[in-house]
């Protein structure tokens, strides 16, 4: 991974960050989320170009598999928006090498591969999410779109090669008129610019300016002043214009010493690496996971009448981890929320007039900011701890893992992220 570009970084307003070169385990990893967290805010910002030397420089010192698979995935999202469609394609390849059950990573591959019309591959690509998560709505309906325009293709290819041999024929003998026709004109062509071409050399021979000049350049609008070439538009000023203006030669500016930051605390509420002001941090991690944690244990779903368990309840019986951070961050007068969570959680499915009660537990890795209202939680490491019947399973595995619950969540996090951005959003006068 390449490093960020110096002249680039003199003008971000992350440069506090990107010039940090942090020496302890632990700093690197508050820097590390740090970048992470300025990511994802340039990112919603689509501040494209701050998000990819952001997610660069975190690369450079992470060394964690599983981070460097969400910072590449990132990044590819971020290259693909800026056009680099190849570096989109690398970076969301190296996400699935450092992680192959990487479900996101995948997806980022499928979308820079249909981005460089690569629709076979991106089917692969596509294909592989798909296996990882099969319930996944937005896979599915990708993966229906492109393997749509990859049959297209094949069914293209195939009437192609199935033109009848007397249509060929009448291609060729059309062609081979034409070409005769052609050469005939170019020939003329030839001719006429032979004759432009031999008075037009007699000009160059006879103009002092000839040998400063290439064939092609007078077009250009180049003239000569002062025996030296230069722009058609160059304007000579006489002396007294040169007093009037002054000196105003170009003069090299001093850049101020780069900020140094060992990553340390700072001023509450306030990013410990923010030493060059361009940056207004307020930590409300507290907040957060107390109003996501109340609405993740209020989440439930009632099994339809029409399926064999109805009206069959599933709860959330505990939140038994919720790590990651929130903050609110201004960055060049605009507010972003910056949040990333990964929480597991104790199900139980249960009917109060039957014996069935199945309990388990499931994790959520990726609740952050990069996805969007509505695009839905990846869920992982599902597991079934008790059930009172192995009849039950596929009931489990439909409304619990794989819809009805799930979309609940879904929804309760989705509302979660409305409350926090009216929470700490501007507030109506």
């Amino acid at each position: 991974m390449a490093t960020p570009s110096s002249s680039l970084m003199m003008q971000s307003p992350h440069r506090d960050v990107l010039e940090a070169n942090p020496e302890t385990d632990d700093s690197k990893a508050r820097l590390v989320e740090e970048l992470q967290s300025r990511g994802r805010a340039a990112v919603g910002a689509k501040s494209w170009m701050d998000a990819k030397l952001l997610y660069e420089k975190a690369l450079t010192i992470s060394n964690d598999a599983n981070k460097k698979a969400v910072l590449n995935s990132n990044l590819s999202l971020v290259e693909k928006n800026m056009g680099l469609f190849e570096g989109a394609r690398k970076a969301a390849e190296a996400a699935t090498e450092a992680d192959p059950t990487y479900v996101k990573g995948w997806w980022r591959l499928g979308q820079a591969l249909i981005s460089l019309h690569q629709p076979k591959e991106a089917l692969e690509a596509l294909n592989k999410a798909k296996f990882l998560d099969p319930a996944n709505k937005a896979l599915i309906k990708e993966v229906e779109k492109v393997q749509k325009q990859v049959d297209e293709e094949a069914a293209l290819m195939e009437v192609d090669g199935e033109t009848p041999s007397s249509t060929s024929t009448a291609k060729n003998t059309t062609t081979t008129t034409t070409t005769g026709s052609s050469k005939s004109s170019k020939t003329k062509t030839n001719g006429a610019a032979s004759e432009k071409k031999s008075s037009s050399d007699m000009d160059v021979d006879n103009d002092d300016d000839a040998g400063l000049f290439s064939k092609s350049e007078p077009v250009r609008g180049y003239k000569v002043v002062n025996g030296k070439k230069t722009s058609y538009f160059h304007n000579e000023l006489d002396e007294k214009a040169k007093a009037l203006i002054g000196d105003i030669a170009p003069k090299k500016l001093q850049a101020p010493p780069p900020t140094k930051s060992a990553g340390g605390a700072t001023k509450s509420g306030t990013s410990a690496w923010n030493e060059a002001g361009t940056w207004e941090e307020k930590n409300v991690t507290n907040w957060a996971k107390e109003t996501l944690t109340k609405a993740i244990l209020q989440t439930t779903f009632t099994l339809p009448a029409t399926s064999p368990a109805p009206n069959a309840l599933v709860t959330v019986q505990k939140v038994s981890k919720l790590d990651g951070h929130a903050s609110v961050a201004v960055v060049r007068g605009k507010m972003r929320f910056i949040y990333e969570f990964s929480c597991k959680l104790d199900w139980q499915l249960e009917k109060n007039d039957d014996d069935l009660n199945c309990k388990g537990s499931l994790a959520i890795p990726d609740i952050d900011g990069t996805i969007a209202l509505g695009e839905g939680y990846e869920i992982h490491d599902f597991v079934i701890d008790s059930v009172s019947d192995n009849s039950t399973k596929p009931i489990i595995d439909r409304f619990v893992h794989r819809g009805g619950f799930h979309e609940s969540l879904n929804e309760s996090i989705d509302d979660w992220v409305r409350l926090f951005r009216k929470e700490y959003g501007p507030k109506d006068a």
